[in-house]
């Protein structure tokens, strides 16, 4: 179990790349979530420190996953801070009422996310999980785009070079393929356990 988790929920790839890296910059280890289903199970699996929330998102609302992770007895302490390029105060307003903790708005920089973190979790407790990390705390530097390149995309499990192409074997699969589909399967059944909470207590 990772010591100190947080839990990005966002359906822009982009972002998503984003804000892990300004976490993991100062000591996190980042989840990462495209939709409030995927949100809900990991947040259940990991018990963030603390949690990123799109408001926009596709078939499940920011607000609704806030709704659902304060419903939860696992999760309703977990921190949530919002994030929106809205500046629709009933929306913000709304999300408050539910029990978010906090707001950045995009565009945003490291010093914001930095500053989100100590007013939520205390300096000293920042320092803490960063010292551990054995990376400086910045301060007040602003995020900079071009830092965070993507990765490149690494080829896939088991690829082998033409010249060292031996004949497939139908009856066998590698252990990281095996653990891989499993755990494809076990999410899908989270999701799904997650679904029909969500309708059975959200109205």
């Amino acid at each position: 179990m990772n010591e100190y988790p947080a839990l990005v929920i966002d359906d822009d790839v982009w972002m998503q790349r984003i804000i892990s890296k300004v976490l993991e910059g100062f000591g996190f280890t980042t989840y990462i979530a495209s939709n409030g289903f995927d949100a809900v199970a990991l947040a259940l699996e990991h018990r963030p420190l603390v949690i990123f929330l799109d408001i926009m998102m596709p078939e499940l609302s920011g607000h609704l996953t806030l709704k659902m992770l304060k419903r939860l007895r696992p999760t309703k302490d977990i921190a949530v801070i919002m994030i929106s390029a809205l500046s629709d105060a009933e929306n913000l307003g709304l999300a408050v009422k539910m029990g978010a903790v906090g707001f950045i708005s995009k565009p945003f920089t490291r010093a914001t996310v930095l500053d989100k973190l100590r007013h939520i979790l205390g300096a000293e407790a920042l320092n803490i999980i960063t010292k551990k990390s054995q990376m400086p705390l910045p301060q007040n530097n602003p995020f900079q785009p071009d830092t965070m390149a993507e990765t490149e995309a690494m080829p896939p499990s088991g690829t082998r070079p033409a010249e060292q192409e031996e004949p497939q074997r139908s009856d066998h699969t590698s252990t990281a393929e095996a653990t891989k589909r499993y755990q494809e399967e076990s999410n899908q059944r989270q999701v799904q356990a997650i679904k029909e909470l969500l309708f059975k207590e959200i109205k």
